[in-house]
């Protein structure tokens, strides 16, 4: 017997507005290796990876484009950069709607079977 999954969870964007907060979050859940061990691929302390990562207004510490790269090639963790960015630029509300009706109208019969067996009829 098949179990029925649905997943409701916000997109990436919807959970992190930012790729910097994004690669924060994944950075600091140490993700791929630990932050230590990241920053010193970076060839910074951690406290200076933390602070670029979450910079505070007026901080003169950011992370850049070549931190980006440099963090990339320690952690391996392209691919999941690349789901942040297509959430947030490929997709909008109109196609996360129509993949969900689909998905839904895809479902329906199952559902329907399954509904009826629940009641003691069979389909």
């Amino acid at each position: 017997m098949s179990q029925l999954t649905l997943n409701f969870d916000p997109a990436l964007h919807e959970r992190f507005p930012t790729l910097r907060s994004f690669i924060a979050y994944r950075a600091q859940a140490g993700v791929s290796k630990p932050m230590k061990v990241q920053a010193a691929d970076l060839d910074m302390a951690p406290s200076t990876l933390s602070r670029k990562l979450n910079p505070h207004e007026g901080d003169t510490q950011r992370f850049n484009l070549d931190d980006l790269e440099a963090w990339l090639t320690s952690t391996g963790d392209a691919a999941a950069v690349v789901e942040y960015l297509a959430s947030k630029y490929l997709d909008n509300d109109t196609a996360r709607q129509q993949r969900i009706a689909a998905k839904l109208e895809a479902m329906l019969p199952d559902l329907m079977q399954a509904l009826a067996q629940m009641k003691g009829v069979t389909a």
